[in-house]
């Protein structure tokens, strides 16, 4: 049912039906040379003039009924490049890959850390590396929805090369294994039990080191994802790192209950935002310059005067708190 909902809405923004805020200037550079490419994804970015080397480098997936661009700016990112001083880099998904231009995170956990949408990912991310002379150990992924799924996969598949992520209205990685019971994950179905949970990374990658620092953030209100998904990515991480028995550190941010688990170095390392009366969207602060205000079905941003995005940079260490 929810695969013909989205087959609806993309004959819908075929049609000319405003799903989606367009860009009104665009700031992004597109990159067709960058390596490896076998999903064939588009490749955008945007540096400020003048970043320093050595900067951290954010890369924002988009979700679904949508493209690169739109995403970073609808949720502050390019404006925070200039604030903070980072590359932003925009991967786009492709019509030919999926028709609502969805990550495909239902079945990518399948192909691993050598399926075709993480390879061109993790392609774009070195380029971006190498040509602007950014900081390896800080590159961090963020995303809503599908690009949130797709986003804990490269956390899950390249530990080595991610320092952190922060998610919205995502599932956890294995939650499918394939579009035809994706509705049953996205319904909210499934174990929540931490070690089963890291068990589906850890039988797959043979990593060693810490694993990346990573937000959740998910609506009570949720149509698209249960909301019963938010708590096992949270458990998840929770099971990776070992923290599952440790008790958090809560706080608020806004009026949303937030939870934070320090890792064994003394750091953030889990974080959960309860966004209680919240949809599928992503928290911003358009009032103070962090997103705009929503217009179109597809652009899901909630405006309640929680800029999310520095959030995740205070989470990471780039912002300081």
């Amino acid at each position: 049912m929810l695969r013909i909902l989205f087959v609806i809405l993309a004959v819908m923004a075929a049609s000319g039906c405003a799903l989606q805020r367009p860009v009104d200037v665009s700031r992004a550079t597109d990159y067709e040379e960058f390596g490896p490419n076998p999903a064939g994804l588009s490749m955008k970015a945007y540096v400020p003039a003048g970043l320093a080397p050595g900067a951290p480098l954010v890369v924002a997936l988009h979700h679904c009924f949508q493209h690169a661009e739109e995403y970073a700016d609808e949720t502050g990112w390019l404006t925070l490049a200039d604030q903070y001083g980072f590359a932003v880099l925009m991967p786009g998904q492709n019509v030919f890959n999926d028709i609502n231009y969805c990550f495909q995170w239902f079945n990518a956990w399948e192909q691993g850390p050598d399926g075709d949408e993480p390879v061109s990912i993790h392609s774009m991310i070195t380029a971006m590396v190498r040509t602007f002379d950014l900081d390896p150990a800080r590159i961090f992924v963020t995303g809503h929805s599908a690009g949130g799924s797709m986003a804990l996969i490269l956390m899950a598949s390249y530990p080595d090369l991610i320092a952190g992520g922060g998610t919205f209205g995502s599932l956890p990685v294995g939650q499918s294994r394939a579009m035809v019971v994706a509705p049953y994950a996205m319904a909210g179905f499934g174990t929540e039990d931490a070690a089963d949970l890291a068990a589906r990374i850890t039988e797959r990658i043979d990593w060693k080191g810490p694993w990346p620092r990573l937000s959740v953030w998910h609506g009570s209100d949720d149509l698209m994802i249960g909301p019963s998904n938010g708590p096992r990515v949270r458990n998840q991480w929770l099971g990776l790192m070992g923290l599952q028995n440790d008790a958090p550190v809560i706080d608020t941010v806004g009026p949303y209950r937030r939870e934070t688990w320090t890792g064994p170095d003394g750091r953030p390392a889990v974080q959960y935002v309860d966004l209680q009366g919240i949809g599928h969207s992503v928290p911003v602060d358009a009032a103070h310059g962090c997103g705009v205000e929503p217009q179109g079905l597809s652009q899901l941003v909630s405006d309640v005067g929680v800029c999310s995005s520095l959030e995740l940079l205070k989470f990471w260490g780039v912002a300081a708190p």
